[in-house]
């Protein structure tokens, strides 16, 4: 069975910049259809300001395609009533995040942000890849 996961900004950043890393793990389980990724329109922009900042605008089109391309992206006006349900839970910046996993029964939350400790659905990129039974790296992320 494939796991359906939310996967947050800080992953595919991690992906893109630490090559040997758990985050990249996790892309390339992506990219092999070996889960299923929801994002936030959140996680969108996030990615690609971050790319356009210190990547340069056309590298940041390209991510914005393949986010597009590869995961299901919920929109916000898409879970604006979960999102009032969990404010307060956590901050405002995650809260679009931890409404769509919550709206949609998301199993997976996977970040590296320790705001979403206490959700039961969060797991770091680490431990995301032990749950697919596959050699961690060294680091969390």
């Amino acid at each position: 069975m494939k796991y359906r996961v939310f996967i947050d900004t800080n992953v595919f950043i991690y992906a893109f910049e630490f090559p040997d890393s758990n985050s990249n793990t996790i892309i390339e389980l992506l990219n092999d259809e070996k889960i299923e990724a929801v994002i936030s329109e959140r996680v969108v922009k996030e990615v690609y300001n971050y790319f356009r900042k210190y990547h340069g605008k056309g590298l940041a089109d390209t991510f914005r395609k393949y986010l597009f391309e590869a995961c299901k992206v919920v929109l916000a006006r898409d879970v604006r009533v979960a999102m009032n349900r969990y404010r307060g839970e956590i901050k405002d910046k995650d809260l679009e995040q931890l409404a769509a996993v919550k709206e949609f029964g998301i199993k997976y939350l996977i970040a590296l942000d320790r705001d979403f400790k206490g959700q039961e659905e969060y797991r770091t990129p680490a431990k995301f890849v032990e749950l697919m039974g596959l050699k961690r790296k060294e680091s969390e992320y």
